[in-house]
């Protein structure tokens, strides 16, 4: 169904106006959560909204970020105390299989954030710093996560412009 509503930033709060009756408009601050009777919309793509966009863009690929049940999952974990960590390793066990390969994780998140398979070096040096104990599986995942590559492809300023539905 269409939205009836309109959403946008304005001076440093959203502008809410209503495109299907004569509801008005709202200029809301400090809001982090918009409930309609069809959806929700996130507002803090700089908190919680924002970590669990990137962590559905590194391990599942650009297209979740449009995938309100998963959008719905992360926020609800994240505002319940879960940490970004402790939800990316959940997301790398969803995706993959709990204990999954330390080849298979650089493999995933390399091929979501950079958008094609890794070359033999980048493989071996990235699997590499998972089998030394460099980095751990998630703490390679947030840091795959907060790449600008990332960033881009789950189309993060936009996101700060429209919220992201869930």
């Amino acid at each position: 169904s269409a939205k009836r509503y309109d959403l946008g930033v304005v001076n440093g709060g959203w502008a809410v106006r209503d495109t299907s009756g004569s509801d008005g408009s709202d200029l809301l601050y400090n809001v982090e959560r918009l409930h309609f009777a069809d959806h929700n919309v996130a507002l803090d793509i700089a908190g919680h909204a924002g970590t669990t966009a990137k962590i559905l863009g590194a391990v599942f690929g650009a297209a979740a970020v449009n995938n309100q049940a998963y959008v719905g999952i992360g926020l609800g974990l994240l505002d319940r105390g879960m940490s970004y960590q402790d939800l990316m390793q959940l997301a790398l066990d969803v995706r993959l299989g709990a204990g999954a390969s330390h080849q298979a994780v650089v493999q995933l998140l390399y091929t979501n954030v950079v958008g094609s398979a890794p070359p033999a070096d980048a493989l071996a040096s990235l699997t590499g710093l998972l089998d030394s104990g460099a980095y751990t599986p998630s703490s390679l995942g947030v840091l795959a996560a907060e790449t600008s590559l990332n960033a881009t492809k789950i189309n993060l300023v936009g996101l700060y412009q429209s919220g992201i539905e869930f």
